[in-house]
């Protein structure tokens, strides 16, 4: 690229003004950096250039620029970036999508939301509150965007009453420049005027962005599914001092088909979700404050009028109970961060990385009845590296949480291995170890699956399957220049 940079330089800046271009390194530093690529040991090389779009027609005119000239492209939503999933691991042009950020209808009659990519699950919630809807947020911080958690993992605590995929249809800029709109709205009769329906016309094309993390093309549009706002909700919290009877109760409470969020997780998880970065780090606090916990904690979300809520929770009470579970309550400000929680997209759930930010997470998706094992494995294989608390240095105890899918048909289990990412490399190289050790046993063991592709789990799959994930690839991207050398490329 370096031999034609000036003439690229003055066609970006032509497509999106001077002042929304940057290739001076002090901007760019912040997009080649997050925590698994110091884990990993990889340099990744400052981008040519940052580029700030305001509108699909500009971001398509920068795809096409890009055919002509074959740089690589790497989008990125809001720029919450924390699994290398966003890095420019081959250098080019960066797409920082924050500037698109227009709520463009929230339709009270469909409860959905069209949006674009620089849009945050804060905002919208706040917006979507306004009309008695609500978003059905990922576990995460308010200021991480729909489109982005669509094209990573789209887990959410509602995931057991509506799945994992809140995503209706979506309008894309196609690597090879082309715009695609999926489900209803990909008829070019009728289509802008029901945009609503995603199962339209054949497979789910909806669907095959979800995961891809941007291979397929950058999301400029996207009809969001919300919830309606319940005349009363509240969240109940029970405690266990055993993995596999919280596991048993939650399975059991499930199939009632009452609750609109539910998760588990374990004392670790707790206490840093609680405590501030700064109050972590005080020994002292931190213990009193595991010494109140139950070991394992099941927290779930009760929606309806009041009467239905005083049935609900009753109900959870006597079946929390039949498994040796029992309600808990902490202190109001505690207990404030854990309802917050307990919403999704908020403040508090950024606290379980921290102060030190480094996490490795061991991620699987299987049947509850093997979750207590997979939990086991991974203490073991801390145990063994002997890896510790980056806060403590004792021994380190990992963080678990459990999302049921449709009412524990299956369940998302993350367990977070935390660490310092200021160590050096010798020492970041028994955390990754660790990982793939992790990883190697539950996946050969259990067959416990990830959410997303990358290139050591492709391995596992099936070469059919590896072909059609690749195939589409090269189908929309002849010149590869979307998102090119990284580990969750489909090149």
């Amino acid at each position: 690229m370096a031999a034609n940079l000036e003439e690229i330089r003055g066609a970006l800046e032509a497509i999106v003004g001077r002042a929304n271009l940057s290739g001076d390194a002090p901007d760019m530093i912040p997009y080649i950096k997050d925590s698994y690529s110091t884990m990993m040991g990889r340099e990744v090389p400052l981008p040519d250039f940052v580029v700030m779009p305001k509108t699909a027609e500009e971001v398509q005119e920068i795809v096409k620029l890009a055919n002509q000239h074959l740089f690589p492209i790497y989008p990125r939503s809001f720029g919450v970036n924390i699994a290398g999933s966003a890095l420019p691991y081959a250098g080019g042009v960066v797409l920082d999508l924050k500037r698109m950020d227009r709520i463009i209808e929230i339709n009270e009659d469909t409860m959905t939301a069209t949006i674009e990519p620089g849009v945050t699950w804060g905002r919208l919630r706040k917006e979507a509150n306004k009309k008695g809807l609500d978003v059905i947020p990922i576990g995460g911080p308010y200021q991480t965007s729909p489109v982005g958690n669509h094209l990573l993992t789209n887990i959410t605590l509602y995931s057991s009453k509506y799945h994992c995929d809140r995503a209706v249809t979506l309008k894309a800029v196609l690597p090879n420049g082309e715009i695609l709109r999926t489900g209803s709205w990909a008829s070019a009769v009728g289509g802008e005027v029901n945009p609503y329906f995603r199962y339209a016309y054949g497979p789910d094309m909806t669907g095959m962005f979800r995961g891809s993390l941007g291979n397929y093309g950058i999301i400029v549009e996207m009809v969001e599914r919300l919830r309606p706002v319940a005349p009363v909700e509240k969240n109940v919290f029970f405690g266990f001092e055993e993995l596999a009877p919280c596991l048993k109760a939650m399975q059991a409470v499930e199939r009632l088909e009452f609750s609109r969020t539910c998760q588990a997780s374990n004392s670790s998880m707790t206490a840093h979700l609680i405590l501030s970065p700064h109050r972590i780090k005080d020994p002292e606090q931190r213990q009193k404050l595991l010494a109140r916990l139950p070991n394992y904690q099941i927290t779930l979300g009760l929606g309806g009028t009041e009467e239905m809520v005083a049935l609900f929770e009753r109900v959870a009470n006597e079946k929390i109970a039949e498994y040796g579970g029992k309600p808990f309550c902490l202190e109001p400000e505690e207990m404030a961060i854990l309802n917050q929680v307990a919403e999704g997209a908020s403040r508090g759930i950024m606290h379980m990385y921290a102060p030190c930010s480094g996490f490795a997470a061991v991620i699987g998706c299987l049947p509850i009845t093997h979750v207590a094992e997979i939990n086991g494995i991974v203490k073991q294989i801390v145990g063994k590296y002997d890896l510790r608390d980056p806060l403590s240095g004792e021994p380190l105890d990992h963080q678990l949480i459990v999302l049921p899918y449709d009412r524990c048909s299956t369940v998302y289990v993350e367990q977070e291995i935390l660490y310092d990412p200021a160590l050096d490399q010798a020492q970041l190289l028994p955390v990754m170890q660790c990982l793939r050790d992790c990883y190697a046993q539950i996946v050969g063991k259990y067959g416990a699956s990830h959410t997303i592709p990358n290139k050591t789990l492709m391995k596992n799959m099936l070469p059919s399957y590896v072909e059609l994930l690749t195939g589409f690839k090269k189908m929309v991207d002849p010149n590869n220049i979307m998102m090119p050398g990284g580990p969750y490329s489909l090149d």
